[in-house]
């Protein structure tokens, strides 16, 4: 395990959507991570199975964490990600305390960074399957403009 990938994503979610599902980062090297969320009742749907979103967000969150350990915090900095296709197959119904997903990074070029991902329940079983690729922007992101309009704002 790589302990500054694994500090430097945790410090990055932490207060983020992924701390509001409740996904944590418990492992990380280079071009793998492993992260899991602690099931709690409103991650049920009507069935009382885990909602499809939990899982998928899970596993867009492990694979942004294995891409981000590929590549230097300035390397993002002058040309960040972004999720450009997720792909999930749902092939359990997801049950039980906890789920971890370990995603890798199958192949990183210079405009876009494909990742594999398997998620587990607490017993062991595969529940679903994740493809996810990583657009790489050509320069820095655009500033939000000077009067605080951005995509969130108060009105």
């Amino acid at each position: 395990m790589d302990d500054d990938h694994l500090a430097r994503l945790r410090e990055l979610y932490h207060g983020r959507y992924w701390g509001l599902v409740g996904i944590e980062t418990v492992a990380a090297e280079p071009g793998l991570v492993t992260n899991r969320v602690v099931l709690r009742e409103e991650h049920l749907n009507y069935n009382l199975v885990v909602h499809g979103g939990v899982v998928s967000s899970l596993i867009d969150s492990a694979a942004g964490g294995a891409v981000r350990t590929t590549r230097s915090p300035e390397e993002i900095a002058l040309r960040p990600h972004a999720t450009s296709d997720l792909h999930v197959a749902y092939l359990s119904p997801a049950t039980g305390t906890e789920l971890v997903a370990v995603a890798r990074v199958v192949k990183a070029g210079r405009t876009a960074i494909f990742t594999e991902v398997d998620v587990r329940d607490d017993r062991g079983r595969t529940v679903a399957r994740g493809m996810v690729t990583f657009v790489i922007a050509a320069g820095p992101p655009v500033p939000p403009p000077a009067n605080g309009a951005g995509p969130v704002s108060g009105g």
